[in-house]
């Protein structure tokens, strides 16, 4: 199967990958938004198709309201004695586990260890029965990071049995920022697969040894080089049962999010040489037959919100009903849209498009619905009464654990019918555009300037649609016919 990189333009942030028979899955971080951990499918590692969730809800109350910058930081995904794992360390909360026999299925959830500081965990499960852990650490809860330590776990991969044992110091070999681990068995060695350097400037590092604890030995076999493709690193490494090896990695696309690229890795000189002699390739072969997959965008709602769709905190049965075909949002107190757990968003899938939705109001005092796009600052567009406003939200940050504060500027505003009503998000080399248009569809009228895209906590502009009310009760809702994306 021919490719040309990036394979996939949604925001799909540190990608860990596995095959299993001819199968083929993939999941990436999804911080504050759930259904969390997306769950991908492909045969031709080229296609994928979006199957499902390790989580559809975070188990702490922290997350029943949005936790930028919190939330599902870069999992693993590893398969061992007919069962799907996947691993995560919640910054503050700890290391959790989701296992499955059925990727697409129900995931259980194991609250693995209460633990504050530890992030991007990796098991390895060894053919003697034992199993082991590597993680990273994140300075801005323990204090420390830089440094890869790894523990015993018990033999179903639930419990951490030891203290650990520091296995890797980015200080002692000149690296910044060694995090994202991921840990294999090839060869006779021991591998630990991990990015180092920073997200743009950084680096892919193999380490090796003979030994489970080290010492390691060092190699970087995937860097930007004279390509375009800043900071390749942060992802996994797999086989695909035909003789050849592929790496999959995030680049950072600033407004876009971190987007996949695909790499072949050559084992002939002893280490996982990446790409074309160690910098990114544009295009290649996979080998394999094409698989026929997409993933979802549009949406008429025929049975509730789509896989596509995520909240910006634990799902509240109050939020919605659906209405075959179709979808209520009911109003929900907020104060802004930055602060709507209701908000209720999806990656981006290209870089130019437009996405539409059909929609008609049954407000009360206080309600206002329309669309959104997440970011630092995020943008508003939206109906309320009669009219129409444009509106940016600003965020200041002070620190952890100190709530944000949002300040929200009017842009533009804008009377309109009052339903039902056409609104439409544009987005075009990294500026949104909003329009509104009666339900004929016979013109479309633009409201306020164009604005650019910010990218959010540590994730691209989100586009979405929401309904909520400003005096803080719950109010009336808004019906959603359809939605629409439209690329270019």
């Amino acid at each position: 199967m021919k490719y040309v990189n990036p394979i996939l333009r949604g925001d799909y942030s540190d990608p860990d990958i596995i095959r299993v028979g001819e199968d083929f899955y993939m999941i990436s971080s999804s911080f504050t938004y759930v259904p969390g951990i997306p769950v991908l499918h492909s045969r031709d590692l080229v296609h994928w198709e979006l199957i499902g969730y390790a989580t559809r809800r975070l188990p702490f109350s922290r997350y029943d309201r949005p936790a930028h910058r919190c939330g599902t930081w870069a999992p693993s995904l590893r398969y061992h004695q007919g069962k799907f794992y996947v691993y995560v360390c919640l910054p503050d909360e700890g290391l959790l586990a989701f296992t499955a026999e059925d990727p697409a299925g129900e995931w259980e959830c194991h609250w693995v260890m209460n633990v504050s500081g530890w992030i991007d965990p990796c098991p390895l499960f060894e053919a003697d029965g034992t199993a082991w852990l590597v993680h990273g650490f994140a300075a801005s809860r323990c204090g420390i990071n830089n440094i890869l330590y790894a523990h015993q776990l018990s033999p179903d991969g639930l419990r951490v049995l030891d203290k650990g044992v520091l296995v890797y110091s980015g200080a002692d070999h000149g690296d910044i920022t060694v995090e994202g681990p991921k840990w294999y068995r090839r060869d006779g060695f021991y591998w630990i697969l991990c990015p180092a350097g920073g997200v743009k400037p950084g680096y892919q590092l193999a380490l090796r040894s003979e030994n489970r604890f080290g010492p390691y030995e060092r190699k970087i076999v995937l860097a930007q080089g004279s390509t375009p493709v800043n900071g390749p690193h942060q992802g996994g490494w797999v086989d695909d049962g035909h003789g050849r090896d592929w790496f999959v990695h995030f680049q950072d696309a600033g407004v876009y999010g971190r987007i996949v690229h695909l790499q072949p890795v050559d084992w002939s000189s002893g280490w996982p040489v990446m790409g074309n002699r160690g910098e990114p390739v544009p295009e290649g072969d996979t080998g394999l037959p094409a698989f026929t997959a997409s993933l979802p965008t549009s949406d008429s709602f025929q049975d509730g919100p789509g896989l596509q769709w995520q909240w910006q905190a634990n799902p509240n049965p109050a939020w919605f009903t659906p209405l075959h075909p179709g979808l209520r949002l009911h109003a929900a107190p907020s104060r802004s849209l930055y602060e709507s757990g209701q908000f209720l968003s999806q990656l981006m899938q290209g870089f130019d498009f437009d996405m539409d939705v059909s929609l008609r109001p049954h407000f009360q005092t206080g309600d206002l619905a329309g669309l959104g796009m997440m970011g630092y600052p995020c943008h508003a567009f939206y109906l309320e009464k009669n009219t129409l406003r444009l509106c940016r939200e600003d965020i200041q940050e002070f620190g952890r654990g100190i709530p944000e504060e949002v300040t929200e500027t009017l842009l533009a505003d804008s009377s309109c019918p009052e339903a039902p009503l056409l609104m439409r998000l544009r987005v075009r080399q990294g500026e949104m555009t909003f329009f509104w248009a009666g339900p004929e569809e016979k013109g479309w009228h633009q409201v306020g300037p164009a604005c650019p895209l910010s990218p959010g906590g540590w994730t691209a502009a989100r586009p979405g649609v929401f309904c909520q009310n400003r005096t803080g009760r719950q109010g009336g809702w808004v019906d959603l016919d359809w939605v629409r994306f439209t690329f270019f």
